[in-house]
């Protein structure tokens, strides 16, 4: 019998029903987690197994898929997920530290440039971590961008199941 973190009463468990994942500050629905509530107190939470593999395959989907420049929520999980802090990925940029959060802010548009270098830093640094090629067409994926892009009016859900981010093969960039 599992027991409310919070109250300590009873949980339910729900499994079957898609789940927000709001953690990852985008528009992701998970699908196959287990979910629990408390009908006592409200409180309710996930089990999302290897949520950083699962990181990486939001932040690799952003870079693989999206063809607009990148959004404000894209670009702030891009640089949470390598680990830096906004100085940091501006001095990797060659930007200031205010530019990157104006960026993430959504005060000021990533440009056509730093949209690219960014997407080549984070499939670099996801290739590095996952111990897999997972971009093996990088030249192909910058050439699927078109070359004057707009920004995204309507953001695009992204979905995923966990056999997506739970077994060791990943996706190739060009498929």
């Amino acid at each position: 019998m599992k027991l409310c973190y919070s109250c300590g009463s009873k949980i339910k468990t729900i499994k079957d029903k898609p789940y927000k994942f709001t953690e990852s500050g985008l528009n992701v629905v998970l699908y196959g987690i287990t979910q629990y509530e408390c009908p006592q107190c409200k409180e309710s939470y996930a089990a999302i197994p290897k949520v950083s593999k699962l990181n990486r395959i939001i932040g690799t989907h952003i870079c693989r898929e999206r063809k607009a420049l990148l959004t404000s929520e894209e670009i702030k999980f891009l640089r949470k997920d390598l680990h830096l802090k906004a100085k940091d990925l501006a001095l990797i940029m060659g930007v200031t530290p205010s530019t990157v959060s104006r960026w993430e802010n959504g005060k000021k548009d990533i440009g056509e440039v730093h949209d690219r270098l960014l997407r080549s830093i984070y499939m670099m640094y996801a290739t590095e971590e996952s111990h897999h090629m997972i971009c093996e067409g990088a030249i192909e994926l910058f050439k699927g961008l078109p070359a004057k892009r707009k920004h995204i009016k309507q953001k695009k859900e992204i979905s995923l199941n966990p056999q997506e981010w739970m077994n060791e093969i990943f996706v190739n960039c060009t498929a």
